[in-house]
């Protein structure tokens, strides 16, 4: 039998019970307010009775403390929460007001059901909500969950709280630290966060953010009463909102960790407190390594028993990002200089109980004998280390020194590529040698990339082979190589890098050849933008290149061919080290990289901003580079050319796509490949990998030795052709409830329309996968669904985004409201107001039949869009073309034109809605500009204002939902693009 949402309520909430929370019916806001003020007073009454005598608040003292503390951000709120309040009682006396405790025996727990938030009991509400389960502690309310039936997405419940925190999460409820949405079966939490960018701007928390909950072993926790049982234990809630949030001040962020960072940072407490052995945690690159380091070296700082807490990292991981990221955690906790004096003058600092500081900067400290008294000093007292990225060499080269001072230190490290017997280098270390446990398992936790994929919270790896050796024959110098493939000329499926290097034949020089590197980088250009434009989003690149010589052939291949006009750079070390390979210390890369750096200086300067990078300031180039490769600086790097440089270490959610011509070998072929797959946008579903050279076999081995000897296939893409018949799969679905797409806008029940509109979004994510293939070809699918149909259903499948669209912003409750669309992955946006103008102008100057026919296809053009600003303005558009074009003269200027044709649009609806509803223009363009600037508009002020004007009370309820209505409408009709 079916359970029902109501039913799935009300279960979860005698669960609470079971564990000890107590339920209270709460109506509305202001029984919210009145049960805050009981439990407030409950929770701090010694601290009131010493203040006042008794414990009991007055309603000015519970009042005044509401106005301290309530209608802030949802991040101030949670500053809030853990802090203290000083209030001012009415004696004249203050009491500091507490509102959450560690203590579980001290906090008060409770669970209520179906609050009602409206305009009524809390005036900035905008729509009325009914929300699903609130889990309050000392009377506020702190995690709020969403359920839904079995069968349901939970993707839904994300919406719907995304539409909550747009309209109605006002006043006590921006105390709200956690979401869970459930649907029985599928159970995932996520932080809150403020509900509007910097800019004022609505801000939709990703559903990339949500997690499951898991075990100590990362087995997921799906059902929701397995879920509540561990999750909602007051031990576990409690925790998770003292000890695992962290608040970024910087960002304005709060973060709530995942559980492997939790269990992770819990084993490392236990290691170093109870056991007082070394270790390390073996967890996935991308997976969030920095914050719990971090987490568990604040956390040993905190504790009585450790004297001082070493931070440490390498000097070249240490980039702007890192140095952000450590300061968002804790302001100014990061020593950035380069001065080893500050680092002792901080040593000497015994109220200075953490220090995150680099293995380098240490190392010389313990080497200088001027400083040889300070550390002596740190001989004997509990110190511990915690060394991120601590697979590189640069730490077991420096192991001993540091080990040899600290006798009474703790060392733990993390690492996403552990070093082990297979891949350990010259030094023949493992990492399981250098945090040495005893007969204790030196891992304390893993959570490997096999778990991180199927947990969503990193992305698996698109890899396409390009064998680009066959055509490269007459140039090749090897006598052999030209024979072997004479001699295979006849056989399609040879493959002479695969044969040579069976055989080791000597290919060296084939790599070079300007023939393959021409190849290689028309390869390149020909289908970069099925590679990183994707839906309405645009990626950044990356171009491993062996060497920096054959680096320097690439570029010039690229400066010649690049016909598109993309944004190309390149950069490495032109001074050799110990760390880089790459280094080439010679006049001619000094002289090369200096003409990258000019050619970049050019490329990125403007008439505001010209910039003057060189060799002298080639750190503050390599940082710039980094922003362009985010997208913080624009415009972006398109493709950045390196040898070693940005393969490690660095991270970059928009940088999707890696291109190979290099050898790659165990953690470097994995930390290299990691830089494509960090969960960013809907867009971005993999990371791709497009290699030149043919290295499966270690691509296979490093893959199986970092998932714990797993199937390396796991963690990649299927091949192109599963996918094509995948998409039959999908197709024959979207058939079986929608036979045409003429039938898919004849659906009447909203249970059909939500049928189609899922089957449909399946077979647009195949389609999306498809086409980042460099083969992709729609006459590959045309035989199940065409180019013209499937934009027929997709045509469709946007009627009923817009229609669910009109109805979230109404408050319209409906199945379809709440539904995952997708969107991003639908709209490329190619199509929009811009571009159909831009093709007005080549049309002007043709003669008549030209015209008309070139009009024809503008008009089917404008059809088939999806970019949303052009469908809110395609009547519009339409009516330009057919009423206004013909009459313009070949040389006026179209875009002017038609923003004249809009002002003169937008007067006439005012002046036809002015006579239709009898209200006066400037009334209704007051209400459009004040819609404008605040992207709200309230039904009570519209009120006021016509009560003002003398209408009656039927008459003004009617015309406030109309005008409502009209300016929404007119705002997404004439609002500019890109606004």
């Amino acid at each position: 039998m079916a359970v029902s949402e109501y039913e799935v309520e009300n279960l979860f909430i005698e669960r609470l019970g079971t564990i000890g929370y107590q339920f209270i019916q709460l109506r509305d806001y202001a029984e919210v307010k009145k049960n805050f003020k009981d439990q407030l007073q409950k929770f701090n009454k010694a601290a009131i009775i010493e203040s006042k005598g008794n414990s009991e608040l007055s309603d000015s003292e519970f009042d005044r403390l509401l106005t301290q503390i309530e209608n802030k951000t949802v991040f101030d709120s949670a500053k809030i929460l853990r802090d203290k309040q000083l209030l001012e009682l009415d004696n004249g006396k203050t009491v500091y007001i507490e509102f959450l405790s560690k203590d579980t025996e001290r906090n008060i727990y409770q669970v209520t059901h179906q609050v009602t938030m409206d305009k009524e009991h809390q005036g900035d509400v905008v729509y009325k909500n009914r929300y699903d389960v609130t889990v309050l502690i000392n009377g506020l309310p702190l995690v709020q969950v969403e359920l839904k039936r079995p069968g349901v997405e939970i993707n839904e419940a994300i919406n719907q709280i995304n539409r909550y925190r747009r309209y109605s999460f006002r006043g006590l409820f921006r105390f709200i630290q956690c979401f869970v949405v459930s649907n029985s079966i599928q159970t995932k939490y996520f932080a809150n966060e403020n509900e509007t960018n910097a800019d004022g701007t609505y801000k939709a928390i990703l559903k990339s953010l949500a997690f499951f909950w898991t075990d100590a072993t990362n087995e997921r926790i799906n059902q929701l009463n397995d879920f509540t049982d561990d999750f909602f234990t007051k031990f576990n809630i409690t925790a998770l909102l003292t000890d695992y949030t962290v608040l970024q001040d910087t960002l304005k962020n709060i973060i709530i960790m995942r559980p492997y960072q939790i269990y992770a940072t819990k084993a490392v407490l236990r290691r170093v407190l109870e056991e007082n052995r070394n270790g390390y945690v073996w967890h996935t690159t991308g997976s969030g390594k920095t914050l719990t380091s971090f987490k568990c070296a604040s956390l040993l700082r905190d504790n009585g028993r450790i004297d001082k807490v070493f931070f440490l990292v390498d000097r070249k991981d240490l980039d702007d990002q890192t140095v952000d990221e450590y300061n968002s955690f804790e302001e100014n906790c990061v020593d950035n200089t380069d001065s080893t004096a500050e680092l002792i003058k901080r040593l000497k600092n015994s109220g200075e109980k953490m220090l995150v500081t680099t293995i380098q900067k240490l190392a010389c400290a313990l080497r200088n004998d001027r400083y040889k008294p300070i550390m002596e000093a740190y001989k004997t007292k509990k110190c511990v280390f915690v060394i991120d990225e601590c697979h590189r060499s640069q730490f077991g080269k420096m192991h001993g020194d540091i080990r040899r001072n600290f006798q009474n230190a703790n060392f733990i490290g993390f690492t996403g590529t552990p070093i082990f017997e297979e891949n350990k280098g010259a030094a023949g270390q493992t990492t399981a040698d250098i945090f040495n446990a005893g007969t204790m398992d030196s891992c304390l936790h893993k959570y490997l990339i096999k778990e991180a994929i199927a947990d969503g919270n990193v992305l698996k790896f698109s890899v396409e082979y390009q064998n680009t050796f066959n055509v490269v024959t007459t140039n090749a110098a090897d006598m052999t190589v030209q024979r072997i493939v004479h001699e295979q000329s006849n056989n399609p499926n040879f493959n002479l890098e695969e044969y040579c290097k069976r055989n080791n034949i000597d290919i060296s020089n084939i790599y070079s050849d300007q023939q393959r590197i021409e190849l290689v980088t028309n390869n390149i250009l020909e289908h970069y933008e099925k590679h990183t434009k994707i839906g309405t989003d645009t990626y950044t690149s990356l171009f491993a290149i062996q060497s920096v010589p054959l680096l320097q052939k690439y570029y010039s291949a690229f400066k010649k061919l690049n016909k598109k006009g993309l944004k190309i750079a390149a950069i490495f070390t032109y001074t050799a080290n110990e760390d880089m390979d790459d280094g080439a210390d010679t006049p001619q890369s000094r002289e090369f990289l200096e003409q990258c750096i000019d050619d970049y200086n050019k490329m990125f300067s403007t008439d505001k901003e010209k910039l003057a990078f060189g060799l002298d300031t080639f750190d503050a180039y390599r940082k710039d580079i980094a922003k362009r490769l985010k997208q913080k600086e624009v415009p972006q790097i398109d493709i950045l050319l390196v040898v070693n440089m940005f393969l490690t270490g660095f991270d970059s959610k928009p940088l999707n796509t890696l291109y190979l011509d290099k050898p790659l070998f165990w953690h470097s072929l994995v930390q290299a490949y990691s830089r494509t797959n960090r969960i960013y946008k809907e867009t971005k579903q993999y990371g791709q990998i497009i290699t030149f050279r043919n290295i499966k076999e270690e691509q296979d081995k490093a893959l199986k030795l970092f998932s714990g000897d797993g199937n390396p296939n796991a963690y990649l893409l299927e091949n192109y052709d599963y996918y094509v018949a995948e998409y039959s799969d999908r197709v024959s679905i979207l058939r079986s409830v929608a036979p045409s797409f003429d039938i898919a806008g004849r659906l009447q029940s909203e249970d059909d329309q939500r049928k189609f509109i899922v089957s449909f979004r399946l077979v647009a994510q195949t389609l999306s996968t498809l086409k980042t293939f460099s083969k992709f070809d729609w006459n590959d699918l045309a035989n199940v669904l065409d180019e013209d149909e499937f934009l027929g259903y997709k045509s469709w499948y946007l009627y009923y985004y817009d229609l669910a669209k009109k109805e979230r912003e109404k408050n319209v409750k409906t199945t379809l409201v709440d539904i995952d669309f997708n969107i991003e992955l639908i709209r490329t946006d190619k199509i929009n107001v811009v571009y159909i103008l831009n093709l007005l102008k080549d049309v002007i100057k043709k003669d008549e039949t030209e015209k008309k026919r070139s009009i024809d296809l503008i008009l089917r053009e404008i059809e088939r869009s999806d970019n949303e600003r052009l469908r809110a303005k395609q009547d519009m558009l339409k009516r330009f073309v057919t009423e206004k074009f013909f009459s313009l003269s070949p040389d006026e200027d179209i875009v002017k034109a038609y923003e004249e044709f809009e002002v003169q649009q937008q007067n006439m609806d005012i002046e036809m809605f002015a006579e239709d509803t009898g209200i006066d223009i400037d009334t209704i363009k007051f209400f459009m500009s004040e819609y404008q600037f605040k992207h709200i508009i309230s039904l009570e002020d519209i009120r006021k204002r016509l009560s003002q004007k003398g209408y009656g009370v039927l008459k003004t309820l009617k015309l406030s939902s109309e005008i409502e209505g009209f300016v929404k409408d007119q705002y997404e009709k004439f609002r500019a693009e890109g606004v």
